[in-house]
């Protein structure tokens, strides 16, 4: 179990999850052209995760050691330059902001701070599980976004009008 100390680092942790969970969803599209892709992600978030969730012990070594090993496998991986790239920067955008919401929930910022603590629990799980579905969903629109890129890019069939 973590200690309410640790509220800091599980936000961390959770968010760079969300990017992590959200870059995998949106470069699903593009599995054929970029294999080692998933790989890479997976590496990159689960070592970024243990550096965020045990600072400064055993786990944040192992941790990213693991992601410099995923930085280095997307980087030999590389798609070609002509392969289309998703948009990632609105998943970061909103794991950011998910990540500040529940901790705006949590610690009771602003006006927050009159709600009761007990309810300040429940609704900090609202907001989060609402931050990270909307997150999957930016994710989700990227990888569509890209299906369609990847579709105009490499389509062989024509379009002409008969």
């Amino acid at each position: 179990m973590f200690d309410t100390d640790d509220v800091y680092r599980l936000l961390i942790a959770g968010v760079v999850l969300l990017v992590g969970v959200g870059s995998c969803l949106a470069w699903i599209s593009a599995g054929r052209r970029d294999p080692a892709g998933p790989a890479a992600r997976v590496f990159m978030t689960v070592g970024l995760v243990m550096a965020a969730l045990d600072f400064g012990g055993v786990g944040a070594v192992l941790g990213l050691s693991l992601a410099a090993l995923g930085g280095l496998v997307a980087w030999e991986g590389q798609p070609d330059p002509e392969v289309p790239r998703p948009r990632r920067g609105g998943i970061v955008v909103a794991a950011a902001i998910t990540g500040l919401a529940t901790l705006a929930m949590i610690e009771g910022f602003g006006p927050l701070a009159s709600v009761p603590e007990e309810a300040r629990a429940v609704a900090t799980v609202v907001v989060a599980s609402t931050g990270a579905l909307g997150t999957l969903a930016v994710a989700d629109r990227a990888r569509v976004t890209l299906r369609d890129a990847l579709r105009r890019r490499f389509d062989t069939t024509s379009h002409a009008p008969h």
